[in-house]
């Protein structure tokens, strides 16, 4: 009880511990509350790119959904803008997480497994680098990991449709999540033997199917216009390359040596083999795995392959990395002696938390610079005059009372809002934020006019703000 109570106080104090700027805002976390800021200050649930106007092309912008984006608006309906609001739900979202990951472990593993578990994943710096942040990765993981907790071994029709109701939430919360279907539909289909006929085993999937129903429909209504298949279709194609990558067999290549080059994918790779060799020894003894650890695994496993074509970020693979502490401390106890797996776990946790600690005053995992920025904005501009924000969507979520216009590019093919800066020859907007470097920045002459029209009044970092001269 008491390495329990140790463990969550820890998890408290580093999942609060300045919540407005640990860790440094993201570009999506951008684009989220500000839908999440549209909905509480004009009840629309879209994202605004300028006065009384927004996104047409909802289903390539929402891409975290409303089991984030309705909290956050609560948060920030109780306790007004600012990011350290829109986090709130995070942090709790963190602390659900933690709790369902050392429920289902301690039915799997035991007592002693499940606290390890929880204090590896409280000491994983990531956890709060992707958490905090206003995503959809951990959020989504606890809806997949109640899903386990709740569904029955046995033919409870119940706890069948519950489960297929946090099933439905999951995907609900990130598109990323429609992989979590393929990872169930194996994990019953090993619980009937692998047997096709198995009498309840479509009877089964069909009350799975009816509980994600509600929410898989609430998930199609809020980001598609006009409901249709072609609507659904265009919007799969979207996600499964949504960086717009054209040398896919590049990235494959890069992302595969990563895993023994680099210190996170190494990190994971190896409490993997670690999951994958306890695996193998109890199928040797011909002992079951839980069709929790099925459905896990298997959803592991396609998410690596579907890191593997992507540009290769972390984050793109952390679903993976935080699952895999569920199974790594049972599979090291499993497979050591006790006083030796003990040993490498205290290892491993001591160089978790020392790099946890290190990390504190890193720019990625601490940043004020949206806030200070936004406030030197607002203090030093006229609230009269336009302006137009580019690729800091944090910014615009911030300067949300100047109703700012603002632009997003999401990849080489595709952006948000309006790239027209230039009227009659000069300059349109009074004001104009960039995330540096403006290069990056697909708007058509956005550098000359910058240098012809503007001057740069104030740098934050990667943010900058230029004043139209007179």
């Amino acid at each position: 009880m008491a390495a329990f109570a140790l463990i969550f106080l820890a998890l408290f104090v580093i999942g609060t511990w300045k919540l407005s700027a640990s860790p440094a805002t993201w570009f999506d976390e951008g684009i989220n509350i500000g839908i999440a800021q549209s909905l509480v200050q004009h009840g629309v649930y879209n994202l605004p790119v300028g006065p009384g106007q927004y996104v047409a092309m909802k289903q390539f912008l929402v891409t975290t959904n409303y089991p984030v984006l309705l909290p956050v608006a609560l948060s920030l309906k109780l306790f007004g803008t600012g990011l350290a609001a829109a986090r709130v739900p995070m942090v709790v979202y963190l602390f659900l997480f933690v709790l369902a990951a050392y429920l289902l472990v301690r039915r799997i593993a035991g007592e002693t497994a499940a606290l390890w578990t929880a204090a590896l994943i409280v000491t994983f710096v990531p956890f709060y680098g992707n958490g905090k942040d206003v995503l959809g990765e951990v959020p989504g993981l606890f809806f997949l990991v109640a899903t386990l907790l709740v569904l029955p071994d046995e033919w409870d029709v119940m706890r069948l449709l519950g489960a297929g109701l946090l099933l439905g939430l999951s995907i609900a919360t990130k598109p990323f999540f429609l992989l979590v279907i393929p990872a169930i539909a194996v994990g019953e289909w090993y619980r009937a033997r692998w047997s096709l006929r198995a009498p309840d085993l479509w009877k089964r999937l069909g009350m799975l199917a009816l509980g994600a129903l509600a929410p898989l429909l609430g998930w199609l209504y809020t980001i598609l216009p006009e409901p249709s298949v072609a609507g659904v279709v265009a919007m799969v194609h979207y996600y499964s390359n949504s960086y717009a990558s054209t040398d896919i067999g590049g990235l494959i290549g890069a992302n595969i040596l990563r895993f023994v080059t680099e210190t996170t994918p190494i990190h994971f790779f190896l409490l993997a083999m670690a999951a994958l060799a306890a695996v193998i020894v109890r199928l040797r003894r011909s002992a079951r795995l839980w069709e929790a650890e099925v459905v896990a695994y298997v959803f592991i496993g396609l998410n690596v392959l579907w890191y593997l074509k992507t540009p290769g970020w972390y984050r793109y693979f952390f679903p993976a990395h935080l699952l895999i502490f569920l199974f790594a401390p049972a599979a090291l106890l499993a497979l050591f002696r006790k006083r030796t797996a003990m040993i490498i776990l205290t290892v491993l946790l001591v160089i978790q938390a020392g790099y946890l600690f290190t990390k504190r005053n890193d720019p990625l995992y601490n940043s004020d610079e949206a806030n200070v920025f936004s406030s030197y904005v607002l203090a030093h501009t006229d609230p009269a005059k336009t302006i137009f924000v580019a690729n800091a969507p944090s910014v615009a979520f911030l300067l949300s009372a100047r109703n700012p216009y603002q632009y997003l590019q999401i990849n080489p093919t595709l952006a948000f809002g309006s790239g027209a800066i230039v009227m009659n020859g000069k300059g349109v907007y009074d004001y104009i934020v960039v995330d540096r470097p403006v290069e990056n920045i697909l708007i058509p002459n956005l550098t000359q006019v910058l240098a012809a029209d503007y001057t740069a009044t104030e740098t934050v970092g990667h943010l900058t703000l230029y004043t139209r001269n007179s």
